[in-house]
């Protein structure tokens, strides 16, 4: 399902206060000044306790050392700043500025950077900097690592409790937010499916096979004022015939051979106050639409072998891959039933008209199977970007979503590369079969190197993680990098 399954975003602001309280504790150790800052490039955390709530004041420039430190993803020290430091030197205020020396940390777990922390001195403290420099720095990592650490406890602690209060119905309710996708069109999509919730009328979402029509059903319910009854969803393709009506409106006891003792609710019974999906609705045998239909009509239903009338209040969403308004033409589908389960038809995108979404899919599957498999996988090379954009995917997300699973699984290093992906897809693209041509195994070890330090930094810490994901020791990735240097290769 492709759903956010966590949509905690771990963002500093999150956790102000113990930011704050952060700065306060290492202006108070090296008795400088103390910026800290989120991915958004705003200060959260600041020793002169500067901070505003107009965020356009707390924004950093462009040429910040703390905005560098995030985007290179490492330390930066910097000496005699307005004379070493490009930032400093093209700043407006760098004559009003006091600022002499400064060390900036990424504060980084797991591979993702959150943010940066830095320290600054002027005239008066530049020689206990200086002096200092290694402890500070080793002291600034250290407290870096606690603020990732607290991130993380409260993005995990946020995520529980947005996920018991999504558990409904023996299942999970979706929002529209859960749904993954910032195209143009899945967006205009998400904000017809909102405007349709509100009311009661049924809707019928069309699409091809895999583009995500039952989770828009589920969205609509829980954006819907029954979103505290149940939701219930039938196959009406993975039925067998015989089974379908029994399903729906239940039975009475005795009502054929090996009907259970006491009976069985029908579908219809078990939504009442909520929700009934109906997918693959285009399956529904043509003999029992004028049942369905009266059942939509009157909202009363009538069990098998029984003669009792039963109220529901039932709101019915369909779905279907299939032309209903063909079927009706060839008579394959009773056009009063196609009016009456269309009063709101909603039409989904099939991935190939949402381009755009694809890599924002593939990065989430990637990373829940990633999770599932406990492997530290976690990014793509861009050449798999490029087939992946280039396919024609027929089979929609679904096709999509089995793809990255695919490539998790027989993936052995820290990122998803072209030879990792079905033939299929290697197939359909010329630079991709290219690309598998071989080459010696030390440009390819070469390559999961850089690739690793890349992705965990270029620091003690980033190697010894680094070296971890590849499998092999601290002292192998230390030798192998020397190596590499000298044969003029650069990490």
């Amino acid at each position: 399902m492709w759903i956010r399954d966590r949509v905690i975003n771990m963002d500093l602001s999150s956790i102000k206060e113990y930011v704050q309280k952060t700065a306060s504790i290492i202006n108070s150790i090296t008795q400088m000044q103390v910026l800290i800052c989120n991915m958004d490039f705003l200060i959260v955390g600041d020793s002169k306790d500067g901070i505003t709530n107009n965020s356009e004041l707390n924004k950093l420039t462009k040429n910040s050392m703390l905005v560098e430190t995030i985007k290179k993803r490492k330390v930066l020290i910097v000496n005699d700043s307005k004379r070493n430091f490009a930032g400093c030197k093209n700043c407006p205020e760098k004559y009003n500025c006091d600022v002499n020396s400064m060390i900036t940390v990424p504060i980084i777990d797991e591979g993702e950077v959150y943010g940066a922390i830095g320290i600054y001195a002027n005239e008066e403290n530049i020689d206990r900097l200086l002096e200092r420099q290694k402890a500070f720095l080793e002291f600034i990592h250290q407290m870096s690592e606690l603020l990732a650490m607290k991130l993380k406890e409260k993005s995990e602690t946020m995520e529980l409790e947005a996920t018991v209060k999504k558990l409904k119905n023996n299942g999970f309710a979706f929002s529209f937010d859960y749904i993954v996708g910032s195209s143009s069109k899945i967006r205009e999509v998400k904000a017809q499916a909102e405007k349709f919730a509100a009311g009661n009328a049924n809707i019928l979402i069309q699409g091809e096979s895999g583009t995500g029509k039952e989770i828009f059903a589920r969205a609509i319910h829980t954006a819907s004022g029954k979103s505290n009854g149940p939701f219930i969803a039938i196959n009406c393709a993975a039925l067998l015939e015989n089974l379908i009506e029994s399903e729906l409106f239940g039975y009475e006891e005795g009502a054929f051979t090996g009907a259970l003792k006491g009976g069985k609710l029908g579908k219809f019974e078990l939504a009442n106050g909520g929700t009934l999906f109906l997918d693959e609705i285009g399956e529904f045998p043509i003999h029992l639409q004028a049942k369905l239909l009266r059942a939509l009509q009157e909202r009363k239903v009538q069990r098998l072998g029984g003669n009792k009338e039963i109220d529901v209040s039932v709101r019915i969403i369909a779905a279907t891959n299939k032309d209903l308004e063909q079927m009706c033409k060839n008579g394959h589908f009773r056009e009063d039933l196609y009016y009456r389960l269309s009063v709101i038809p909603l039409q989904i995108p099939p991935l190939r008209e949402r381009k755009s979404d694809i890599e924002e899919l593939a990065a989430y599957f990637l990373g829940t199977y990633a999770k599932a498999l406990d492997k530290p996988i976690f990014s793509f090379d861009d050449d798999v970007i490029r087939v992946l954009n280039g396919y024609s995917w027929p089979g929609n997300i679904r096709e999509l979503q089995n793809v990255i699973e695919y490539a998790v699984n027989i993936s052995s290093g820290p990122c998803i590369r072209v030879t990792d992906l079905p033939q299929k897809l290697i197939g359909h693209d010329t630079d991709a079969q290219n690309s598998l041509q071989l080459k010696p195994l030390k440009y390819v070890e070469e390559d999961y190197i850089k690739e690793a330090i890349r992705i965990y930094g270029n620091t003690l810490t980033g190697k010894i993680q680094a070296a971890r994901a590849l499998g092999i020791s601290k002292a192998t990735l230390y030798r192998r990098i020397k190596e590499i240097q000298e044969q003029g290769g650069n990490i």
